[in-house]
């Protein structure tokens, strides 16, 4: 048996090991990585167990793992680096809680081609400043202040203080809001629902779930998350992007999918929120080949679907009436022939154990 000290991080009353106190400089950042996550759904990391001149090297490797691959510089000097990191996968997500002093990220092409990690980060700044530089757009970033970026193209990203994280897989924020493009290196500033996030933020990063839970509660929370930014998001595009207002369509389009379990969901409801006649109405859902009902239809099955795979509900009865159905054959025909299986068939395979 191996003499070899440990170094341990006490996250939340549990003891992990971070590393080996004999690790060579080389190896030090993966090593200390690997003995951390093997099986478990909670990660911390602190640079202050660590030798100096080892800490931004192994700062930098851990939080690439943590999120997407970028190189780092920092203003002190190296020795002088002192970072704490701790992160909770949440269904689909992955929360985290981060302190450090100034230091700079950046994402190039080269990084952005080297590995396949399609996702938003959603950036909740605590303490301190940020800026963000992505799409040829920059913002600062101040305390209760929001910014959103995009793995897919090249980013700089400055900043220190205490910033809480949220690592969302692309299809999941896209399916949820049109054009999220649009809200990268925007800030979301003075919003009502910040203090909402940042609280259940901080919470759901300090529950202690096993695998088992997590793949029930950890979606169903994962949910309530998603839902909170995507109503952010809908409150910054109703007070306008950059002092630019919304169109009415576009206006349209966020109540209809806020509101697809409506049963009074039509075209008159449609036309009475934009300010617009049911004709002008039936125009503007022609410029995108399709008709309100029907795109309403489309909508809620679409919705539906992403109910049953994301665990969110437990019948297809559920799903269904959730998202304005209220004819069982009706909605399991209408599925079969959008998807190529049954609505059932879609469930099962969602509600079943992932591993033994």
């Amino acid at each position: 048996m191996s003499n070899d000290r440990s170094f341990v991080e006490t996250c939340n009353g549990s003891t992990w090991t971070v590393a080996s106190e004999s690790s060579d400089a080389g190896n030090y950042a993966r090593k200390a990585f690997e003995n951390v996550v093997v099986g478990l759904m909670k990660t911390c990391f602190d640079t202050v167990q660590l030798r100096t001149s080892e800490r931004f090297e192994f700062w930098q490797e851990v939080v690439c793992k943590q999120f997407v691959l970028a190189s780092a510089e920092v203003e002190a000097g190296e020795g002088d680096f002192d970072g704490y990191l701790t992160s909770q996968e949440i269904g689909p997500l992955l929360l985290s809680e981060l302190r450090a002093p100034l230091h700079f990220w950046s994402r190039t092409a080269r990084d952005v081609r080297r590995e396949d990690n399609d996702v938003f980060i959603v950036s909740l700044m605590q303490r301190g400043e940020g800026e963000l530089t992505q799409y040829g757009r920059s913002v600062l970033q101040h305390p209760g202040e929001i910014v959103l970026y995009d793995s897919t193209n090249p980013l700089q990203y400055n900043f220190g203080g205490d910033v809480q994280l949220v690592k969302i897989p692309k299809p999941l924020l896209e399916a949820r809001i049109s054009k999220p493009r649009d809200l990268v290196a925007v800030r979301f500033s003075d919003s009502p629902l910040a203090p909402m996030l940042a609280s259940l933020l901080k919470e759901a990063v300090a529950l202690d779930l096993d695998e088992k839970a997590n793949s029930v509660v950890g979606r169903r929370l994962s949910n309530c998350i998603l839902d909170l930014l995507v109503s952010m998001c809908d409150l910054l595009r109703e007070d306008g992007i950059d002092g630019s207002s919304s169109t009415q369509f576009e206006k349209i389009l966020r109540f209809a999918r806020s509101n697809l379990d409506s049963e009074d969901l039509s075209p008159e409801m449609l036309a009475a929120v934009g300010a617009v006649s049911v004709r002008t109405l039936n125009r503007l859902f022609g410029g995108i080949g399709s008709t309100p009902m029907r795109w309403i239809w489309k909508q809620r099955l679409e919705a539906s679907r992403r109910a049953m795979q994301e665990g969110r509900v437990h019948s297809v009865t559920e799903a269904a009436f959730s998202n304005g159905f209220n004819e069982l054959g009706h909605f399991s025909r209408s599925f079969k022939r959008a998807y190529g299986q049954t609505p059932q068939q879609l469930l099962r395979g969602a509600l079943a154990p992932t591993g033994t």
